[in-house]
């Protein structure tokens, strides 16, 4: 029953998927309201339909329903609560309908909360979203459903990877598609504004918010997913460049690119063809990783098995992209620059050669990812692998750094090479004596010390900058330090939220590098009462012992007491995990034992043992400061969160305040010192002309919109007192 029932609910999701696509763009094509609003009540339904659906799955899943295929294959009777419910993105097919319902999901909030500016875009931005919604509706309905029946029904399921049972399994993949998904709406929005020649401030600043969003989410998936490969998969690391790695970093790294170069957009209306690409090309690279990770044709842990599901998603990639390419090539017109740049050496010159070095990054992880993919079509197999990609992306990341860092110490518009200079002075002593003080510390490698370093100077550079805008605000409003420091937060969260995420990448940076080059491991085999010592820890066997595991397994540890010269710290009990279901009964699983702390994590993985507790292998290793990089995530993820929070004046901005905004920042350049007198007496006048006929045409625009209301109201009026209302009531 729940096979039919499914099965019915998802063509009819096709189906209504197909009618609001073509009613949402028909009605806005042919300004037909009445198209738009039958558009809209489907694609509601749409939603509604694959919610239904997902319910019926995780029902069958919470049941044990083994009459339904997927449940079969990715549940079990030993599976806890939890994970029969995170089953449901736990494969191929379940994970695809969960793609759909947040693709839906995102597209009905779009349609009963439509952005305070850009209404104008929803109907053709809600159109592409509902094409979208009809692909991934034709994969579930037709290509890969997740409703189909077992032959026969057996008594118990294969159950969940055990891999995937682990609190990261039930957030990680949600933070990837809210992440992967989300990049759907800003294009879809972008696309919105060229189909209706719309490309001004409307649209860069809902796709830029929505594009924020996104990121963020995806962010934390990634983030979730390096924690989950470095606490479950026992081999020390936490990224190994893996292909399916490389397909979520990608368009993170791009829409990176994109949410800097949107402001450039949005206060000096450049670089609009740039923020068309970029947006675009990191909707396409979230389908090409789709690709990737559910084609079966890369091998990695993340992956799925192989299905032909991957030659619809490549196609889809091209047809998207296709469509794109000929929506901004024949709207390239709308896409031109408002203004020039005025020097180089400014903050849109940063951001600029910032989109050329992510470019860059991108373009060398994607030739590393699809090159065994491409050269058997020659006739032999090349591959490279976690070596390359260290080598050639360090570099370019270092440059980002370093970027991260000089960018907030520039103007807009015009910096002062004099100026530039000064503030640059005092970021870059500190660095050269953070530098001394490693050399100091015997760290002489010259790739650690100069990423190190850069990763020091963003942080240098950007609370330099705060002091000086602190100082600035004092200076303009006397007042308590602390009092001044919050204001400035509130008064500007969009650029304070910023510069919290560019520390957070220092810290990120600052842990990445030295789990690297200061990682201590060892593999050994012990008898009971052997030590060895790793780093500046030595580790005693103490023999195997045994404890029932949360789902029915049963894990065999090992005790070793841990040892800091002289100083005891406590025993690991690092272990291996036997199940009784099909997915764990195989072969044992790791039960890895970590101490973390701020400096240094304590790793170790039991690798296997001789029966009675005699010989066991361990593989012990000691990673330093592994912890920066969770604390420079969490702080990654407030910063952004700040700069999200709803205000009235980011969701609903007038021109006035745009123009506004940039005669502050002005005010603030100048007075800490980043532009000389004759550029800031040049665009402080020219700001106040703008502010002044910006103004005039909001008052016109109001004294416009009063004259409407008040003639709507005396026709109203006038309907009443003729006793014209439906129903013919006086």
């Amino acid at each position: 029953m729940t096979v039919i029932a499914g099965r019915v609910d998802l063509w009819l999701v096709l189906a209504l998927a197909l009618l609001a696509a073509s009613a949402l763009f028909a009605g806005e094509r042919t300004a037909r309201p009445g198209l738009f609003r039958l558009g809209r009540m489907a694609l509601l339904a749409v939603g509604a339909l694959a919610a239904a659906a997902a319910g019926l799955l995780i029902a069958a899943l919470v049941r044990n329903d083994f009459a339904v295929r997927y449940v079969a294959e990715h549940s079990s009777r030993q599976t806890p609560l939890l994970y029969r419910v995170g089953a449901l993105w736990g494969g191929q097919q379940g994970s695809l309908l969960l793609w759909l319902l947040v693709l839906l999901g995102y597209a009905a909030y779009i349609l009963l909360r439509p952005p305070l500016q850009g209404k104008a875009l929803v109907p053709y931005a809600s159109a592409v979203l509902a094409g979208i919604a009809v692909f991934f509706a034709w994969m579930v309905a037709q290509v890969a459903s997740p409703f189909v029946a077992s032959q026969p029904v057996p008594a118990d399921g294969v159950g969940l990877n055990r891999l995937l049972r682990d609190p990261s399994f039930l957030f990680h993949p949600l933070a990837i598609y809210l992440g992967f998904v989300g990049f759907a709406v800003p294009f879809a929005f972008a696309m919105a504004g060229l189909l209706a020649g719309q490309t001004g401030d409307a649209w860069i600043r809902v796709t830029h918010r929505w594009a924020l969003t996104a990121w963020v989410f995806l962010s934390l998936g990634l983030l979730l997913g390096a924690n989950w490969s470095y606490h479950v998969l026992g081999w020390g690391g936490y990224w190994s460049f893996d292909p399916v790695e490389n397909a979520a970093l990608m368009p993170w790294l791009v829409g990176t690119a994109f949410i800097h170069s949107a402001m450039v957009q949005e206060r000096r209306g450049m670089l609009k063809l740039w923020n068309a690409a970029l947006i675009s090309a990191t909707y396409l690279l979230t389908i090409f990783a789709t690709f990737l990770t559910r084609s079966g044709i890369v091998t990695s842990v993340h992956s799925f098995a192989s299905s032909p599901i991957g030659g619809w998603l490549l196609g889809f990639v091209g047809v998207s992209a296709a469509a794109t390419v000929y929506v901004v090539g024949r709207h390239r017109d709308l896409l031109r620059d408002e203004r020039t740049f005025d020097s180089l050496v400014s903050k849109e010159g940063s951001f600029l050669l910032n989109n050329v070095v992510f470019l860059g990054l991108v373009l060398t992880i994607l030739f590393g990812t699809v090159l065994p993919l491409v050269t058997p079509l020659f006739g032999q197999t090349l591959s490279v692998g976690e070596p390359y990609f260290d080598r050639v992306t360090a570099p370019l990341f270092a440059v980002l750094l370093l970027l991260a860092g000089i960018a907030p110490l520039l103007a807009w518009r015009r910096a002062g090479w004099a100026e530039f200079r000064r503030h640059f002075l005092v970021p870059v002593l500190a660095t050269g004596a953070f530098a001394f003080l490693l050399v100091a510390a015997s760290i002489t490698l010259p790739g650690v010390v100069l990423g190190m370093s850069c990763a020091f100077f963003t942080a240098a550079a950007v609370l330099f900058d705060f002091g000086l805008a602190v100082r600035a605000r004092r200076q303009m409003e006397p007042g308590p330090l602390g009092a001044t420091a919050w204001g400035l937060v509130r008064a500007n969260p969009r650029r304070f939220g910023g510069y919290t995420v560019h520390i957070a990448v220092a810290l990120i940076a600052l842990g990445v590098i030295a789990s690297h080059a200061f990682q201590r491991q060892a593999t050994v085999a012990l008898h009971p009462g052997q030590s060895v010592a790793v780093g500046d820890y030595v580790f005693t066997y103490q023999g195997l012992g045994t404890r029932p595991g949360g789902d029915g397994s049963v894990v065999t540890y090992a005790r070793l007491a841990v040892f800091e010269g002289a100083r005891s710290l406590g025993v690991m009990t690092p272990g291996q995990a036997q199940g009784t279901d099909v997915a764990t009964e195989q072969g044992p699983t790791p039960e890895l034992a970590i101490w973390r702390g701020l400096l240094r994590d304590l790793y170790a993985v039991l690798i296997g043992w001789q029966p009675g507790g005699g010989l066991a292998s361990f593989q012990i290793y000691v990673n330093p400061m592994v912890s920066w990089i969770w604390l420079g995530g969490m702080l990654l993820i407030l910063g952004t969160a700040w700069s999200l929070w709803p205000r009235r004046e980011a969701l609903a901005p007038r021109h006035s305040d745009h123009v506004f905004a940039l005669w502050s920042e002005l005010e603030y350049d100048w007075r800490m010192g980043k532009v000389g007198r004759g550029e800031y007496e040049g665009l402080r006048a020219q700001y106040a002309q703008e502010a002044k006929d910006a103004l005039a045409q909001e008052e016109q625009s109001l004294e416009t919109e009063a004259a409407a209301w008040e003639a709507a109201i005396a026709a109203r009026a006038a309907e009443l007192l003729a006793g014209q209302l439906p129903g013919g009531r006086s």
